[in-house]
């Protein structure tokens, strides 16, 4: 046999568990996508440190000037190490923990109520969150003094805050509409669309700072900097670490409220656990980057769709596509039209939906979850 065939024979094999039985094989493929998909993240994460509208780098140079910069504790840099240190390497973490918790949420989401459509913007957080976050941004909102108005913030705060107000309102007409997996869904849509009006006439009345409140809205990474990354970024891995242990639970959930509670699951208090988890790390994710659309929506589906159901496979492979896509769309949006930055949320459905549409025409018939 010639060495090219012997090669390609022996990638196969691994790839595909050669000598192992058919769910063994599955398992032993699913194992093997999901450290493709967190090889693609830190290429991701090279490529974002080393590509920017200000120039590109080799990936040595630009680790170089990171660590150089690092040892000088951020102070007395050049312009390389600024560059590294100071605008791309927080670009690329606050994304990295956005992409993966707005992933995780739309996954606890979809778990817990069953149904395909959730995720963090039809269950309102995303809109109260926009609510809140533009009354801080054009009217000074303080929480009537309770925020210094020049707190750095004082706009994340807010975003919170209105975020997890629009998750209660939601859940409370859902339970009063019978807390069916359509009531949820309903809820999330009238309870947006009243924060959404509100947005909408804020925004008219804004003035000089309608354009602050629409870059917010749409989403960005341009003005992150490291302490903010860190706002994001802590509360994001731990959430979605802490939502990560209850995978087996939400596999049970799946199979329907009596089911779980036959094999000793507390539905009615798991799902409320959940939900909430899901609704603060939805909250921190655009708090600080504004509202980006897809990603918690799309992201769960397409780690279903190429690893099946079980929740101990897809929420790891969420955080790994979902931080790659999402700082793929940050470098799309800063290098697609040199000298004008696009916004990440624009950017992520753009080529989230295509792709998700294509994937849905080409396995939706075993998709299974």
């Amino acid at each position: 046999m010639p060495e090219e065939n012997r090669v390609m024979s022996g990638i196969r094999a691994v790839l595909n568990g050669k000598g192992e039985t058919h769910i063994a094989k599955k398992k032993h493929l699913s194992k093997m996508m999901l450290l493709i998909g967190f090889i693609l993240l830190m290429t991701m994460f090279v490529a974002a440190l080393c590509i920017g509208p200000d120039g590109i780098m080799s990936p040595i140079d630009a680790f170089s000037n990171l660590f150089s910069a690092i040892g000088k504790g951020g102070t007395d840099m050049t312009n390389d190490e600024v560059r590294v240190y100071s605008s791309r390497m927080p670009r690329a973490i606050a994304a990295i923990a956005v992409g993966l918790g707005l992933s995780i949420a739309g996954a606890g989401y979809q778990a817990v109520i069953r149904n395909p459509l959730v995720d963090p913007y039809i269950m309102g957080v995303s809109s109260g969150a926009g609510t809140f976050a533009i009354a801080s941004i054009a009217y000074g909102f303080t929480f009537f003094g309770l925020v210094s108005a020049h707190s750095p913030f004082l706009i994340a705060a807010s975003a919170i805050v209105g975020g997890l107000l629009a998750f209660v309102a939601t859940m409370v007409l859902a339970h009063m509409a019978g807390a069916s997996t359509n009531a949820y869904v309903l809820s999330g849509v009238v309870i947006g669309l009243i924060f959404g009006a509100i947005q909408t006439v804020m925004i008219l009345f804004s003035g000089h700072a309608v354009s602050n409140t629409m870059l917010w809205l749409f989403g960005s990474f341009s003005q992150i900097t490291m302490r903010e990354t860190l706002c994001v970024l802590i509360p994001a891995v731990i959430l979605s670490v802490f939502i990560m242990r209850y995978s087996k639970e939400l596999n049970l959930v799946l199979l329907g409220d009596d089911q779980a509670r036959q094999m000793g699951l507390n539905v009615k208090r798991f799902n409320a656990m959940i939900l909430i988890l899901s609704s603060v790390l939805a909250a921190f994710c655009v708090a600080f980057c504004g509202i980006i659309g897809f990603v918690g929506l799309i992201i769960p589906h397409l780690c279903r769709m190429i690893f099946g159901g079980d929740h101990r496979i897809v929420l790891p492979a969420s955080i790994a596509f979902g931080g790659a896509i999402m700082i793929g769309a940050d470098l799309l949006a800063r290098m697609i039209m040199p000298g004008l930055e696009l916004p990440v949320g624009s950017i992520t459905t753009l080529i989230g939906v295509p792709v998700f549409a294509y994937l849905l025409y080409k396995r939706g018939k075993i998709y299974n979850g």
